[in-house]
């Protein structure tokens, strides 16, 4: 284990909010130092607090963001609309992750399947967050790993 590893461990495990708050700091501007070099660094890093901080869940903020560099339509649905749907159809699932899963289906099948077909879009939304053999938290590691943020 590296010196640095070290000192941040027994900074944590001392556990003092003084110290903390330095640690913080100390993180905070090392990251942003990432940004114009290391940016792919940066947005892992930058993601990975997020969700540490947001339980690997989407906020409304996130998931507007996550939606907006949807292409080619963007945002299709409001959260409203996709809340509404989700409600109508009785599914079990946080309405920011039902507005993302939404939104990137149309934009994915807008040219098969169309738009209007929202029914269709509600049974894939719903096979796609609950997939059986998924890995843990598949829609907060899929909309944020794989998308191309070029």
């Amino acid at each position: 284990m590296g010196k640095i590893k070290k000192y941040i461990d027994m900074i944590v495990d001392n556990g003092k909010r003084e110290e903390m708050e330095c640690l913080s700091d100390m993180l905070s501007d090392v990251i942003y130092m990432l940004k114009d070099e290391h940016y792919d660094k940066y947005e892992k890093y930058k993601m990975k607090l997020y969700g540490m901080a947001y339980g690997y869940q989407f906020n409304e903020d996130m998931a507007h963001e996550i939606v907006e560099d949807m292409k080619p339509l963007g945002e299709y649905w409001d959260m409203k609309t996709t809340t509404s749907v989700k409600n109508q159809y009785s599914i079990n699932v946080d309405d920011c992750t039902f507005y993302v899963v939404m939104n990137s289906l149309v934009n994915d099948y807008h040219d098969a399947i169309n738009p209007e077909e929202v029914e269709t879009y509600v049974k894939m939304a719903y096979a796609f967050i609950n997939d059986e053999d998924a890995k843990r938290d598949k829609v907060w590691k899929y909309f944020t790993t794989i998308p191309n943020r070029d």
